[in-house]
């Protein structure tokens, strides 16, 4: 069909339909493109508030979880009122004490600290306005029995208070008492019900304490160990025999998370509380606390001179509670470079 020889009309006409078809192909893509665009901002904006909401629902039950929490912990702290808390769980510890049989036994209340809550974001200072807690240390020592500290422990761990008993200190008295020193902290919170301080019983503990006790009271761990006898004999460590006979390793005690080992040294009639890296002497042997392992065994040093060449000698032996420098594990000859470390 020629245009050039339609009615100027019908020309017109085919040529305003003309356009407009080229009009609309040419919006078509801009419009997907637009339009498109616009659909997958909206994609990314949901996406993004459904992750908030996500987040927002975490921290909510996390929120709910921490304050049921509080109120269980609520219900067994102390009484919200300091020097209640204080005389009455005083009290407490003392008739503890009395019905253990500790001898000339002392407890007292040795801090009262509130602790304030941390800051959040865009907050200023290092601490907030409130309390969230309050802290309560008391101190307890006395004479007694491995026998009866375990009847005290017993009491102590049976009752549902938030407490513990931050550190412990256990010292051979004679050959059937000990020296006991505790450290014991307990806390009370704003939201706590309590008026006065219940030791109330914790009904969900399962532990054998009869037979707990009794397996502690029958080991005499201030004693001298006497090891079964071998086949094959130990190596014995390279210093005097009379000092390795009459030096013992009398137990492993942990204390702030830090192992530390006892020694008994007979000859010289006195105890020491050695950490790992220590050094001490056993007869004309220098030693070093290498390691204190999870198994209680102590891994030590020797630093000796053959008496024959006068060569310095350097091993590591392993000791096992209640063996004496005599009975210690050989495990291993180190040479100059690692002995000079």
């Amino acid at each position: 069909m020629n245009l050039a020889n339609l009615d100027p009309k019908k020309r017109e006409q085919y040529l305003m339909i003309l356009c407009g078809v080229m009009l609309v192909i040419a919006v078509i893509p801009l419009g997907i493109y637009l339009f498109g665009a616009d659909v997958v901002r909206m994609q990314k904006k949901i996406e993004s508030t459904k992750t908030e909401i996500q987040e927002l629902e975490t921290k909510r039950t996390a929120s709910l979880n921490f304050e049921k929490r509080i109120r269980q912990a609520a219900a067994d702290a102390l009484p919200l009122n300091n020097e209640l808390a204080a005389a009455e769980y005083k009290n407490w510890l003392t008739s503890l004490t009395t019905a253990s049989q500790f001898e000339g036994s002392q407890v007292s209340n040795t801090g009262t600290t509130p602790v304030r809550a941390k800051l959040g974001r865009g907050q200023t200072g290092q601490q907030g306005p409130d309390t969230y807690y309050t802290n309560y240390k008391f101190s307890v020592s006395g004479k007694t029995t491995l026998n009866n500290l375990g009847r005290f422990l017993q009491q102590f761990y049976s009752v549902k208070t938030q407490h513990l008993i931050r550190s412990m200190t256990i010292k051979p008295s004679d050959a059937q008492r000990i020296d006991v020193t505790m450290t014991i902290e307990a806390i009370s919170v704003p939201q706590t019900p309590n008026k006065t301080f219940e030791a109330k019983q914790n009904e969900d503990d399962t532990t054998d304490w009869q037979r707990m006790i009794a397996t502690v009271a029958s080991r005499n761990f201030f004693a001298a160990y006497v090891a079964p006898q071998s086949d094959n004999p130990r190596p014995q460590p390279p210093v005097p025999v009379s000092a390795a006979m009459h030096t013992y390793l009398n137990g492993v005690t942990w204390s702030n998370d830090r192992p530390q080992a006892w020694f008994s040294f007979r000859l010289e009639g006195r105890q020491a509380i050695l950490k790992v890296g220590d050094r001490f002497r056993v007869g004309e042997a220098d030693c070093r606390i290498e390691s204190i392992n999870d198994d209680r065994t102590v891994e030590i040093r020797v630093t000796s001179r053959d008496r024959d060449t006068g060569e310095t000698i350097r091993t590591l032996f392993s000791l096992m509670i209640g063996d004496t420098f005599s009975d210690a594990v050989f495990l291993a000859d180190l040479d100059d470079e690692e002995g000079a470390t």
